[in-house]
């Protein structure tokens, strides 16, 4: 089975809006093979998008080992409307956080740096300059 094959089978269960399954698609293309079988391979994974709105969201997670929750990435629909590179390293961010689980490369390490290192390790660069707290 081709890997493109393998992704949309992975993601389908998702149903992501169909604009945001394309470019996730061609993100996890990208990701090297041991980043993209931690995540295809972790059933406790949840990937979803949704709509903003004052109603808010209802975000799935499902419990992951020891009845923790386990990893999520939520994407907005408002992405659809940025160019494709913002929103493919938005979704490489976001992956990046998974696959660190939420934590920078050592223990002293900022998780924001260390996701956009990672995204850009990958191939996609953060587009837009970032700020970040002092």
């Amino acid at each position: 089975m081709l890997m493109r094959d393998r992704i949309e089978q992975w993601l389908a269960p998702f149903d992501l809006d169909s604009v945001l399954h394309g470019h996730v698609v061609e993100v996890v293309l990208c990701l090297p093979q041991g980043a993209r079988d931690d995540l295809m391979d972790d059933w406790a994974f949840v990937l979803c998008d949704y709509e903003p709105s004052a109603a808010g969201a209802n975000i799935p997670v499902k419990l992951g080992g020891r009845g923790q929750p386990g990893r999520s990435v939520v994407l907005k629909r408002t992405l659809r409307n940025k160019s494709d590179r913002f929103v493919r390293w938005v979704i490489a961010h976001e992956l990046a956080h998974a696959v660190l689980r939420n934590k920078g490369r050592a223990d002293d390490a900022d998780p924001e740096h260390a996701a956009n290192a990672l995204a850009a390790e990958w191939g996609f660069p953060c587009p837009v300059p970032m700020r970040y707290p002092a």
